[in-house]
């Protein structure tokens, strides 16, 4: 990446330069800083004060449909988690600037990616990889990975990743970021999920819901889910979650048709600047070293299931 924005600024300056992560152009992930921001509910929780921890998921019911040439020399963690991922991450945690500018904008990715880390500074332990068996997916069968046309088994190609990380700011401190995509799962799950903590001073006798209350905010389809505990319908005095949904999809907008008109009009609003793409790169090394050196196994998932059955369940 280093040697690459070094050729582009022979080339080009910075401004005229586009790196496109169609990501950046779906509509939920350009409005995650207006859903945070704009919003007083919502903009009060945003921290780690509320915030146990952290889920970006991006898994797809989709297999490897013919696409061996390019996928089974990259796989999961490249494809998804090194770009796409970590920049939804920093739209989630950055700072919001003053103004909103592309400079400004850009400057506070940077700044939340330079503050980005594996958790505990240990890759082993905060990786997982697998890669999908025979199995059905939506009702149609799909062969053992190892098995599709163009794939070689030694190079060992994970088609799920998982990454936890945390995010050395004052806002998110202690708070784990759990970045997870994968290939022939079900259910598809595109979202990202806040998982909030538990509420304190509850009165004793006071039965609390079940599981944690959280903001779910779908990237596709666009949506927002908030899970709050409320007063059970029969039984008083004994929380349930209730879901309180909308569809925020007001239009169908195409994501590489809106990285196009960026690049045709001249607007970096979204674009990833040079610098961030060496974060990027900076923050999953020690994964990608570590998966290389053959210190974390390569697990097994069976195509139409949610993932491996012992990993843990958020």
């Amino acid at each position: 990446a280093r040697e690459l924005n070094a050729l582009l600024g022979r080339i080009a300056g910075e401004e005229d330069v586009f790196r496109v992560d169609h990501f950046l152009r779906e509509s939920m992930v350009s409005g995650l800083l207006t859903l945070r921001t704009a919003n007083r509910v919502l903009e009060r929780v945003w921290s780690a004060a509320d915030v146990e921890h952290v889920d970006i998921v991006a898994d797809e019911s989709l297999a490897l449909e013919g696409r061996a040439g390019f996928y089974d020399g990259t796989g999961a963690l490249e494809d998804m988690l090194q770009s796409h991922l970590l920049q939804v991450l920093a739209m989630v945690a950055l700072e919001p600037p003053r103004r909103l500018t592309p400079d400004a904008l850009q400057d506070a990715v940077v700044e939340v990616l330079r503050a980005t880390r594996v958790r505990d500074d240990d890759a082993v332990a905060s990786s997982r990889r697998a890669r999908y068996t025979a199995g059905t997916v939506e009702g149609q069968d799909v062969p053992d990975y190892v098995a599709e046309e163009g794939v070689d088994p030694e190079n060992g190609t994970e088609t799920l990743a998982e990454v936890e990380l945390e995010v050395r700011t004052g806002r998110w401190a202690g708070v784990p970021f759990r970045l997870r995509s994968g290939k022939a799962l079900e259910p598809r799950r595109w979202e990202v999920v806040l998982s909030l903590r538990p509420p304190e001073g509850v009165p004793a006798g006071l039965e609390a819901a079940a599981g944690r209350e959280r903001i779910v905010v779908g990237l596709d389809p666009r949506a927002l889910r908030v899970e709050l505990a409320v007063d059970g319908p029969d039984t008083p005095f004994v929380a349930e979650r209730s879901v309180l949904a909308a569809d925020l999809a007001e239009e169908d907008v195409d994501a590489y048709g809106e990285v196009m008109r960026g690049v045709l009009t001249g607007d970096r609003m979204l674009s990833v600047r040079g610098d961030a793409a060496e974060e990027c790169w900076r923050i999953l090394a020690p994964v990608i070293e570590a998966w290389d050196a053959g210190r974390v196994p390569l697990d097994e998932y069976a195509a139409g299931s949610s993932g491996p059955e012992d990993w843990p369940e958020r």
